[in-house]
């Protein structure tokens, strides 16, 4: 039977790869034909590699700015201007040493966007909760930034 091959301690990890869909097709739908916000966030996570930041910091860095900065500011020829803007909060987020969950405590996530109401409303949950307990892990991580940083340049120059 299907209750005797179940285990009772199996956990499920929490996911909000949905609610991130529903998140980055909302923005597409309304974003004018010429965005390149998804542009700007697979090169910024094409030189993550080596470094301690993981795809869903940056990711969560850019749902964030999406919320909050005009889609028609994320047009092709403001390219350079959003990369920016990415890099500029990530810098602003460590040296804060606080990065919130984007749907965790986040009143401003669209309301098409369905979650627990209790998320809503809860503490912020910051991921950066490791840099404020590990002085040695901030230093470590605003090196990394500034080679991130140093590599971002380097593409856009050099290509």
């Amino acid at each position: 039977t299907t209750e005797a091959s179940s285990t009772p301690s199996t956990m499920w990890a929490e996911s909000y790869a949905v609610a991130e869909a529903k998140f980055f097709r909302r923005m597409a739908k309304q974003a004018p034909r010429d965005t390149s916000h998804l542009q700007c966030l697979q090169l910024c996570a094409g030189i993550l590699a080596g470094t301690g930041f993981s795809t869903y910091t940056l990711k969560t860095v850019a749902m964030h700015l999406l919320n909050n900065i005009p889609l028609a500011r994320w047009r092709r020829r403001e390219f350079l201007l959003q990369l920016q803007d990415i890099m500029g909060y990530l810098r602003s987020c460590l040296e804060e040493k606080r990065l919130n969950h984007f749907f965790f405590g986040n009143e401003n996530v669209p309301e098409d966007i369905v979650l627990p109401p209790a998320f809503r409303s809860a503490e912020p949950l910051n991921l950066f909760q490791c840099l404020v307990q590990d002085p040695a892990a901030h230093t470590k991580a605003l090196c990394e930034f500034e080679e991130l940083q140093g590599r971002l340049t380097k593409l856009l120059f050099y290509g």
